[in-house]
């Protein structure tokens, strides 16, 4: 990729935001980075870095995970970038890490060892960003020293209470997790203590990475899912009741508790890899040291991932841990996973897999079977609203049955997933009603939808 100087640049790259910020019809493309962020501008197919231009560098920090969407619902796609620790080379080698027990080599510091760093909240104003992190209300500080609390990893947005307005759930590495409650007029509150998303059950932070929202009981119920450090479980915050904001972890309950311990765990994301109406649960493992396993008996440096069908069934037993001879042997390999996404690369129905590899390719995952049951796809372009349709609320209703998506490509680690959204109708031969409510307020509903194809719904148009 160039600059618009023409100029190559190269950087310690980390993660990928999707999103249309200049409302011309293509996605866009924000690279974070160990240093700052990066803009790059799609014209027809050709990206061009924007960065200082649309003054988007977001700082000059650790940049992980970064999300585009619309604070304000005035039609134009924001950004929320987060930054992880004050790291410096010069801090990390004067330290001196090593792996104990092993009495030679260098290994990765914890984050304890550093301070924590602020997150950025890019308004955008026409094409042209504007940094309001500090009076927004989104850069956290200890109440002790004042030095940032967060040490951010994954970020994903999702309007949690129902009130038209976006939130932000935010995963930190030993701290406290952030929920920043959107107040409108460009407020947020954080209220993660508050509302049950903060902490382990025990009340203690745990080493947050990837992080998803969704209505995975099709109850009306949210669940708030973060991926953990090794021996430390899954989050599974559930609320019964979004419009109140009280979750509890239950991950223990519905089937994810000691499964999901042993790992370690960084991208994760609901999706419904068999189309059977119910979302599902992945999560791309592996750890951090290469010599682990020399200290660490039960813990190795390449770990498989994991799948959870959603059986639909109370309790624990909700999520069932898929194996090989179900899924097949490739997913289950392993690998030292960290960031994972979800896209239909082949145009069947079903929804494939790419997880990416520290020091290794990336590893693509075709799924093959997966739309044995029926489907529905949903390609969503805004014209009051953003032209990605980021934010837009979607309901599928068949068979007496309501399926809930919200448009929002950032989740997992690092990544974002692709724009469409995939319902899963399991056997039923046609979907009843659609519904959207898009950013903007304006609301799009059709009946009789045939399954298996591919709708394009533009704001204001009927789908074809």
């Amino acid at each position: 990729m160039t600059n618009a100087a023409g100029l190559a640049r190269t950087y310690f790259g980390m993660g990928v935001a999707i999103g249309d910020y200049d409302n011309d019809g293509d996605p866009d493309m924000y690279v974070t980075a160990v240093g700052g962020g990066h803009l790059y501008r799609n014209d027809g197919g050709k990206f061009t870095e924007v960065t200082r231009e649309a003054n988007a560098q977001a700082g000059d920090g650790w940049l992980t995970s970064a999300a585009f969407f619309d604070m304000e619902n005035d039609g134009d796609l924001d950004l929320f970038v987060c930054c992880y620790v004050a790291w410096t080379p010069e801090v990390d080698r004067g330290q001196d890490f090593q792996l104990t027990g092993t009495g030679h080599g260098r290994a990765y510091g914890p984050p304890t060892a550093f301070k924590g760093g602020l997150c950025t909240l890019l308004r955008n104003d026409g094409g042209k960003f504007t940094d309001v992190s500090k009076e927004s209300g989104i850069q956290v500080r200890s109440a002790e020293l004042k030095d940032p609390l967060g040490k951010a990893l994954g970020v994903a947005p999702y309007d949690a209470d129902n009130d038209g307005l976006v939130d932000l759930a935010v995963a930190n590495d030993t701290v406290q997790n952030f929920l920043f409650h959107n107040l409108g007029n460009g407020k947020f509150e954080e209220v993660a203590m508050q509302c049950g998303t903060a902490f382990d059950q025990s009340g203690s932070p745990r080493g947050g990475m990837g992080v998803d929202w969704a209505e995975f009981k099709n109850d009306g119920s949210l669940g708030l899912a973060v991926g953990n450090f090794a021996n430390e479980m899954i989050a599974l915050y559930v609320c019964d009741d979004p419009k109140g904001l009280q979750f509890s972890d239950l991950a223990n309950l519905y089937g994810l508790g000691a499964p999901t311990q042993p790992p370690l765990k960084f991208g994760l994301f609901f999706f419904d890899y068999d189309l059977d109406g119910r979302l599902d649960l992945l999560s791309a493992n592996g750890h951090l040291e290469n010599d682990i396993a020399r200290v660490q008996a039960s813990q190795t440096y390449e770990q498989s991932a994991q799948l959870f069908w959603n059986t639909g069934r109370p309790g624990r037993a909700l999520f069932a841990m898929v194996g090989s001879e179900s899924a097949g042997p490739d997913l289950f390999r392993p690998i030292v996973g960290r960031g994972s996404a979800y896209a239909d690369i082949d145009g069947d129905g079903d929804l494939d897999v790419v997880l990416t590899v520290n020091g290794g390719p990336a590893r693509l995952f075709r799924n093959d079977g997966g739309n044995a049951n029926h489907w529905v796809r949903l390609v969503l372009a805004g014209t009051k609203s953003n032209r990605s349709a980021i934010g837009a609320k979607v309901a599928v209703e068949a068979g007496g049955r309501t399926y809930r998506r919200q448009l929002f490509p950032a989740k997992s680690y690092l990544s974002s997933v692709e724009l469409p959204l995939t319902f899963g109708l399991g056997k039923e031969t046609k979907a009843d009603r659609l519904t959207i409510l898009w950013p903007s307020g304006e609301k799009t509903e059709q009946k009789d939808i045939k399954v298996d194809t591919q709708y394009r719904i533009v704001e204001g148009a009927k789908a074809r």
